[in-house]
């Protein structure tokens, strides 16, 4: 009895999920013939750094003309920020080249200029962090609602990667401009948990295809970093 207490509030807490999908992200049908992109998410542009998107919700927070419920609920300087926006969680966060693999890189004939003494916790980057994901976390929605509202906005998605049962898993669109290196662009990642047997949805992430090239390139400089800049050091 019990137990399906419980499932009754639980699904309770699914049947008014159209007042969700109203701030979903994806919302509105293509125009025909028009190859989606996604150059940003939402108002926010890739790129955009920590400072302005924090100033920009704040901002919103603040105008007591605006319609909307924001809020910075957690803030992790120059690599994260968690805004709720009208009852729905955006995860934005930001990348910089760590100081290491700048360290381990050639010298430039202009020096890059000089900031102030960071903290030591705060030594691990020296570049001001800028977007390249946002991650967007709901109640859970039935999983073929989301992907269906999702395709309305970008297509067909690329692929689907699921488990064994065809329900749990991830649902991937790859909106870019090839005809750029690294590609302009994004990607976007719906994810499927199973619920009584059955795909639903509580997160969508979307991502810079330029940003995660450059992490992923990045990434391999970390770990030979502390080498290469021994030997610099060494041999002049």
């Amino acid at each position: 009895m019990k137990g399906q207490s419980i499932s009754v509030f639980i699904l309770s807490l699914l049947l008014p999920w159209s007042s969700v999908f109203s701030q979903f992200p994806g919302d509105g049908t293509r125009a025909n013939g028009s190859k989606p992109t996604l150059d940003g998410f939402a108002e926010v542009a890739w790129e955009a750094s920590y400072a302005q998107v924090r100033d920009k919700f704040l901002s919103l927070a603040a105008n007591p003309q605006s319609d909307e419920k924001i809020e910075v609920v957690h803030e992790d300087k120059e690599k994260s920020l968690l805004v709720r926006r009208n009852g729905i969680m955006y995860l934005y966060r930001f990348y910089s080249t760590p100081k290491l693999v700048l360290d381990s890189r050639p010298k430039d004939k202009q020096a890059r200029p000089e900031r102030p003494a960071a903290n030591p916790d705060e030594d691990e980057h020296i570049e001001p962090g800028k977007l390249f994901s946002v991650g967007v976390s709901f109640r859970y929605l039935p999983g073929k609602d989301v992907q269906s509202k999702l395709e309305n906005k970008y297509g067909k998605p690329k692929k689907e990667t699921l488990d064994d049962k065809k329900i749990g898993g991830a649902v991937i669109w790859e909106l870019t401009d090839e005809r750029e290196a690294p590609p302009k662009g994004g990607f976007v990642v719906q994810w499927k948990e199973a619920y009584k047997k059955q795909p639903f949805t509580r997160r969508v992430d979307y991502f810079s295809s330029k940003v995660k090239a450059q992490i992923e390139r990045e990434y391999k400089e970390f770990f030979s970093a502390e080498e290469i800049k021994t030997l610099r050091d060494l041999i002049p």
